[in-house]
């Protein structure tokens, strides 16, 4: 600790006070009372959003200024209020005392929101006024802070620049892969024909495990692929892959996808496609996908492409609420169509050039994810630093 800090009670240098929810009777949505927010739903990085909800029987209140905190599940996330408001029990207000100032008092809570732990070490579900005064916090002399809170605005401003250019730059990369995708399938060749779904392929349906089976998570030789499987790059994520065991596979070995298939979801998350991974070659396929067993001369990878295509979207009706639509019909999926190259070989050129975009477009990505992160860490070594009395200009 460096000299002429001490370590204090949070409840020494500030008032805690703990939420209270009025009765329902009292809410309204037309701006009649307080402001009233029950907990961190309308938290943002910094400072509270806009209200949804108003009360008119006032019971614990914070002004503008005031930090509030998230005491239910998430425990410790914190806001600046903007107005007075009335909170509800998700929330405890922490009033900064004269001793300390309120940008220094934030920046401590965001670097303790981990931190947040019981006595047997597990995350609180929720925490208490008095545990929240519990908190030591390193208190470092008034002019001090003002010199901490002024480098960490300094450095937080500059970070969260850079993070909205790495932001900004990792979406262009995936709209520039967009757009050419979707001008492959808006402006088909002159040896390109017009096909159904239905036409160039067998449209068939997986097979649930039998009632009250529950999958193996112990490897066996018969994979069973879920739709929770399905990741967003149209393949399949093999990090927790289930199984069947001998007598299941026996009732369900019909219905198996291999790496010639193109698979669909059908049913609770709808519309991921993708072709399986070798590893997976001849797995069973969940009831709530179908497979796409195509003819010759059609190359599955050009099928998936183009049910990534806004027109297959559109024919889908994947551009509708999920809650319209609890199913994708296998009828509805073989009478969607498209328009392909006649040639196979040319089908495999327009792959090639897709993959090898996606390809950059995924190490763009990386790179751009990376720096976020890597920003992310960069933010918690200064505050870490700050908070241990080691921060230099």
């Amino acid at each position: 600790m460096k000299n002429g800090w001490e370590v204090k009670k949070l409840g020494e240098v500030c008032e805690v006070i703990a939420g209270q929810s009025p009765e329902g009777k009292y809410y309204n949505n037309n701006g009649n009372g307080l402001p009233f927010y029950q907990g961190k739903k309308e938290f943002t990085d910094k400072f509270l959003g806009p209200p949804t909800t108003w009360t008119t029987n006032i019971t614990k209140e914070a002004q503008k200024g005031d930090i509030l905190m998230s005491v239910r599940a998430p425990v410790g996330p914190v806001n600046f209020s903007t107005q007075h408001i009335c909170i509800g029990r998700g929330l405890a207000v922490i009033q900064a005392s004269s001793s300390i100032i309120g940008e220094y008092l934030f920046n401590f809570l965001v670097k303790h929101e981990n931190e947040i732990i019981g006595n047997a070490g597990a995350v609180f579900n929720s925490i208490s006024k008095a545990q929240i005064e519990d908190i030591p916090i390193p208190m470092a002399p008034l002019p001090e802070q003002q010199r901490i809170v002024a480098i960490l605005d300094e450095a937080f401003n500059a970070i969260d620049k850079a993070k909205e250019n790495a932001e900004k730059n990792l979406q262009n990369a995936r709209e520039l892969f967009e757009s050419y995708l979707q001008s492959v399938f808006a402006n088909p060749g002159n040896k390109w024909e017009e096909k159904k779904l239905g036409e160039i392929a067998a449209i068939k349906g997986g097979k649930r495990v039998p009632k009250g089976y529950r999958l193996e998570t112990e490897p066996t030789n018969h994979p069973y692929v879920r739709v929770t499987d399905f990741n967003d790059y149209g393949s399949i994520d093999l990090h927790d892959i289930h199984y069947v065991n001998d007598k299941v596979y026996e009732q369900i070995k019909y219905y198996t996808v291999t790496i010639n298939d193109l698979y669909i979801s059908i049913a609770g998350t709808i519309g991921k496609t993708g072709i399986i991974p070798k590893e997976l070659n001849g797995a069973n396929l969940t009831e709530n996908a179908c497979k796409l067993v195509f003819k010759p001369n059609i190359e599955p990878k050009f099928v998936y492409y183009f049910t990534q295509s806004s027109d297959f979207i559109n024919q889908a009706g994947l551009n509708t609420r999920v809650a319209a639509m609890p199913k994708l019909a296998l009828n509805r999926l073989s009478t969607i169509s498209l328009c392909i190259p006649k040639s196979l070989t040319e089908q495999h050129g327009i792959v090639a050039k897709l993959d090898a975009l996606s390809g950059e477009t995924k190490k763009l990505e990386a790179i751009y994810q990376k720096k976020l992160t890597d920003l992310e860490e960069l933010k918690k070594s200064i505050l870490h630093k700050a908070f241990n009395g080691e921060l230099t200009e």
